[in-house]
């Protein structure tokens, strides 16, 4: 029996990217992408993490950006996994967090998709 999910890639962008800008304006660069595999399930997750130093003080809504970021970065993921994820997972922080790793001082925001025709479609988590 398994507790916890294996990682199996860190990221594909070993260097700092210069930072995108979200449909709020919010300033995000790509931290990491994680494939994890989950307990019980046996399922492939790709894992997007994203920086964003202003997410604290932001005041829009987190999902259009949430939405962006899959759409912006979910193909290439995608197309670097050792076999197609089953499940798209946007995480947008304000700091780095190490992965499944409690912070209550740090401000993040997830959300879950699939990846069909090269679309990400949002699925509740």
């Amino acid at each position: 029996m398994r507790v916890g999910a294996h990682i199996l890639a860190l990221t594909f962008a070993a260097a700092p990217l210069a930072a995108d800008e979200a449909p709020s304006g919010l300033s995000v660069d790509l931290h990491e992408v994680l494939y994890e595999v989950q307990p019980y399930s046996e399922e492939l997750w790709a894992i997007i993490r994203l920086l964003a130093p202003g997410l604290a003080e932001a005041e829009n809504d987190p999902q259009d950006d949430l939405d962006w970021a899959c759409g912006h970065y979910a193909a290439e993921a995608v197309d670097n996994a050792p076999e197609p994820p089953t499940q798209i997972v946007v995480q947008i922080m304000d700091r780095v967090v190490p992965r499944g790793v409690p912070d209550p001082e740090a401000v993040q925001v997830f959300a879950s998709y699939t990846f069909e025709n090269d679309s990400c479609i949002w699925e509740s988590f």
